[in-house]
């Protein structure tokens, strides 16, 4: 067993960029066009036919922005209310308060850290004028995609998954693009596929992409331009559009996905391998066909405060994910005490490709040896 920390201490995160990124970057740079542009859309096309994100992709600014243009494009009306559950962070709030809607919180399911569906559906039966659901895949653990779907035919409301974590993440054995729902994706410095900023909505058909596409840059359609009409605004947009620098820096970091996330699962499995039969608590996959996509590894302990200075003065680096929504100016009031109690437990433990496995043994070692001691 390690008494010190590996190299010096053990980092949460260590965003990579790969070396071939810089050679794209060279040639964007070179073109004198750094905006959007071509290398924006080969990036689109490359995410299209990538395993882990599909459809029809429109590459934005951010997964924030990534979230408001869906629900826009999926025609989310103004006024109405919309259900986001408690434990997330705050852009899937504040992206329905920017749409000019009511944010009402669903709870969470303790063992996933996901939207407890049965909240949903009593919230579907209590609350007037729900005009969406956004469920998150909380730390890369997916939700319950056929439990939504079927609520979303129930209740004939649009689910949007928020999948900033989802990257990698698989459910009942199926690739996330084969979700039926419009999905946002995150890509910043902190996300699998790490850009510093920057997203994607992705849709199931090509027309809704076309309409994101141009509400991106403002609305901006210029299918009909002439030499004395250079562009039309059908449709007011907003300025989320990625450009071309981002873009090239994505498509380097795509080459080497595959190999990322088989690293990030090992790290996963090798954690909960060595806190089996710990009193820590696992927050894992609902189902054996579920797999998560390895943004963060969440854990539930009794006396958190004291085991994250325990883990600090081992060199160890932790996070929290989150603080419930409901302890945040946002006017939504409905009690959520799953989320609450969860939020008072859970610490995220390092998790990044270059973290060795021994370094993983020290981290589960420091952490049994803190919370056997409360």
């Amino acid at each position: 067993m390690q008494s010190v920390p590996p190299n010096g201490g053990i980092r949460m995160y260590h965003p990579q960029v790969d070396l071939s990124s810089l050679e794209i970057l060279r040639q964007v740079l070179e073109s004198g066009w750094i905006g959007l542009g071509p290398v924006t859309k080969q990036f689109e096309d490359e995410l299209a036919h990538s395993a882990w994100i599909g459809k029809h992709p429109v590459a934005v600014n951010s997964g924030t922005a990534a979230l408001h243009l869906a629900l826009v494009v999926a025609n989310v009306p103004e006024g109405c209310a919309i259900i986001v559950p408690a434990n997330t962070f705050v852009s899937t709030a504040a992206v329905a308060l920017q749409h000019r809607c009511r944010v009402v919180l669903a709870d969470i399911e303790r063992a996933t850290g996901n939207i407890d569906l049965n909240s949903v559906r009593e919230i579907l039966d209590s609350e007037p004028n729900v005009g969406a659901v956004i469920a998150v895949h909380y730390s890369g653990i997916p939700c319950d995609i056929a439990g939504l779907d079927e609520i979303s035919k129930k209740y004939g409301v649009p689910v949007i998954e928020d999948c900033a974590h989802a990257i990698g993440t698989v459910w009942e054995g199926r690739s996330m693009s084969e979700s039926p729902h419009i999905q946002a994706y995150s890509f910043h410095a902190t996300k699998a596929l790490a850009l510093g900023e920057g997203g994607c909505v992705t849709f199931n058909d090509r027309q809704s992409a076309e309409r994101a596409k141009r509400l991106r840059r403002l609305g901006i359609d210029m299918r009909t331009r002439t030499w004395a009409k250079p562009y039309d605004i059908p449709e007011l947009g907003f300025k989320y559009n990625m450009g071309d620098i981002a873009a090239a820096v994505g498509l380097g970091q795509l080459a080497s996905l595959p190999d990322n996330l088989h690293k990030r699962w090992s790290i996963v499995q090798r954690y909960r391998e060595r806190l089996a039969g710990t009193p820590v608590e696992l927050v894992r996959e609902a189902g054996g066909c579920d797999r998560t996509g390895g943004f963060a590894v969440p854990v539930l302990v009794k006396d958190r405060e004291r085991v994250r200075k325990d883990l600090d003065a081992a060199g160890v680096e932790s996070e929290i994910y989150f603080r419930p929504l409901g302890e945040f100016p946002l006017r939504a009031s409905r009690a959520t005490p799953v989320a609450e109690l969860f939020s008072r437990d859970v610490i995220c433990l390092p998790i990044h490709p270059l973290i060795r496995l021994d370094e993983v043994d020290y981290v589960c070692d420091r952490l049994s040896d803190s919370v056997m001691c409360a």
